[in-house]
């Protein structure tokens, strides 16, 4: 008797069970676009939205980050912060990066190339939801950086610029390269 009973309940906890394409459900709507710095013919870095949620799955709650990552052909040019911690470099309108102090720095272990990435804005889903949209990261350190770039022709460094219109959260990213050994004046 308890055993037909048991095989009653059944069919509703297979019905209340999310089927498994719920479990795949994205709900930043992942994806990137390349943007070029240097060249029309090829991305330097990506825009991507990464979605950061809790940990259960699928998550139900948490936020959707877009942000600007190089390529392997490029690299940020990261400098060391007052805890000692290597930060992506974010220059000022109105300086010049020359290359005798570009030198300098990397030899004395202040400034190296690498890859990063720059975390421009947010939004939350789920419990995390607040109805605000896209979110400016603070301190705005992402507007403005610079990128080293390798072709098979030559190796520029890019001034990127970063813009980000709110409420959509999209991103304007623009470059301005010379060729490296040449100053860069920042705007």
């Amino acid at each position: 008797m308890k055993f037909l009973l048991l095989l009653s309940f059944l069919p509703l906890f297979v019905v209340a069970q999310p089927g498994p394409e719920l479990l795949f459900l994205d709900p930043c709507g992942m994806g990137g676009y390349g943007v070029p710095l240097q060249d029309i013919a090829r991305n330097d870095v990506q825009v991507m939205t990464l979605g950061v949620g809790t940990d259960d799955v699928p998550s139900s709650s948490g936020n959707c980050i877009r942000r600007v990552v190089n390529y392997e052909h490029s690299e940020f040019l990261h400098e060391k912060d007052r805890q000692g911690y290597w930060v992506i470099a974010a220059p000022k309108a109105g300086d010049v990066l020359h290359p005798d102090s570009l030198k300098a720095g990397l030899a004395a272990g202040r400034l190296r190339w690498g890859p990063g990435a720059l975390h421009v804005c947010y939004k939350g889903y789920g419990a995390q939801h607040d109805g605000k949209g896209w979110m400016m990261m603070e301190p705005r350190d992402w507007e403005r950086s610079i990128v080293r770039i390798t072709t098979s022709e030559a190796v520029y460094l890019a001034e990127m610029t970063i813009t980000l219109l709110l409420p959509d959260g999209t991103l304007d990213v623009r470059g301005r390269g010379v060729l490296e050994g040449t100053p860069l004046n920042i705007q």
